[in-house]
């Protein structure tokens, strides 16, 4: 292995399925609008809807619950929009998890302006939401439209959140759920009937598949209101020309992701485990930020305070291992993790941390490869590999 790709959570290679899909697509030149009444107009909508039904069997909800978009991004816009323009005579709230993703913190503040009412959720310090303040903010808002936001699973901590709990608890309220599943669904096997979310949102180049390409699940989309007004497509939820190309990547993306699920995950959280030790006994003071909670395979993100970890990044580049400082979307901001301040930690701990994510296969070769860069980087004894580590390296 000539490098090290450990930036999975901020983007997934392509699949090799994905690739092949797309060259047999492209080399037999099936590029055309899948709104144009033509045949071959026509042969791609049926394509686009045959994925669409593909995607809702893995996912189990109705087909007519998925709304093709450019992403997470884009489908977290769309709730906020349609909640607070349904609610906004009515004195809507939301009630969001601290550490939820920027996306979702950034339109909270946007409607904030224009009236609406937002309160955090507090977390346990394993990274776990804090139920019973959940159900004191929802008593605090009995009666009111609420909207309630929790991640599935974080995507720099990689912990899982019990949403099918989390849901019962908000339901009973008369409240609606909102559950940002980007680093989920493709990563550990979701049903989303069964999580009873009323939203959720998920990002294709995140499981191998193309980015720019993602849906929104709206478990009742009738009423929805769109983002974008356009031609109408997707049922007139979201306007236009649908991107064929990624829709066709999330399929088979998703389909090639769900057949590993299983005995691979299992053996790839145990390789995790392995080299998280392995790390805390060449650095001392790390911390694995939600280290005793349930987590997605192969994901760390870890806080080594006293080392700057700007320069470790870059020390690791130059060995050919592409780590990040935390969350993709916040990697060239040069601040706290807000993440491991709002679960409690010191600031020296929010300043020096790091997200490892890798791919499950070859994944013990890959810890193995990022232990021996550290030491290199760091200087440290490398009498800290196990000789099975030093000879994978």
């Amino acid at each position: 292995m000539d490098t090290v790709y450990a930036d999975v959570c901020g983007s997934a290679p392509v699949s090799a399925q994905v690739s092949d899909m797309l060259q047999a697509l492209f080399s037999a030149r099936q590029c055309a609008n899948p709104n144009a009444n033509h045949a071959l107009g026509v042969q791609l909508l049926e394509r686009v809807e045959c994925a669409r039904g593909s995607i809702a069997g893995l996912l189990n909800v109705d087909t007519d619950s998925l709304i093709f978009n450019s992403g997470s991004s884009e489908g977290c816009a769309q709730v906020f929009h349609d909640f607070f323009e349904r609610f906004k005579h009515e004195r809507p709230v939301v009630l969001y998890s601290a550490i939820e993703h920027a996306c979702t913190l950034q339109n909270i503040r946007r409607y904030s302006q224009d009236g609406l009412c937002a309160a955090a959720i507090e977390h346990h310090i394993n990274g776990l939401l804090d139920t019973t303040h959940l159900q004191q903010l929802l008593d605090a808002h009995a009666g009111r439209p609420t909207l309630v936001c929790v991640m599935a699973v974080h995507n720099e901590t990689g912990v899982i959140q019990p949403i099918q709990e989390i849901a019962r608890q908000v339901k009973a309220q008369g409240g609606l759920l909102f559950s940002d599943m980007t680093q989920a669904i493709g990563k550990i096997p979701v049903n989303l009937h069964e999580s009873g979310v009323d939203f959720a949102i998920a990002s294709g180049h995140k499981f191998g598949a193309l980015p720019g390409a993602g849906f929104l699940y709206a478990r009742n989309r009738y009423g929805l209101s769109p983002l974008i007004a356009g031609g109408g497509q997707e049922g007139g939820l979201r306007g236009g020309t649908q991107n064929y190309p990624g829709i066709l990547s999330i399929e088979t993306a998703l389909s090639e992701k769900h057949l590993k699920f299983g005995a691979a995950s299992a053996e790839a959280q145990q390789a995790r485990e392995a080299f998280e030790r392995e790390l805390q006994s060449m650095v001392g003071e790390s911390v694995v930020i939600g280290q005793q909670a349930s987590r997605v395979p192969c994901v760390s993100f870890i806080a080594l305070p006293g080392i700057n970890t700007r320069k470790l990044q870059w020390a690791l580049n130059a060995q050919g291992i592409y780590i990040t400082g935390g969350s993709a979307c916040s990697d060239k901001k040069l601040s706290l993790s807000g993440t491991v301040m709002r679960l409690g930690y010191p600031e020296r701990m929010a300043a020096s941390t790091v997200r490892i994510s890798i791919a499950e296969e070859h994944c013990r070769a890959a810890y193995a490869k990022i232990l021996q860069g550290i030491v290199r980087a760091l200087d440290l004894p490398a009498a800290g590999l196990s000789p099975r580590q030093a000879a994978l390296a």
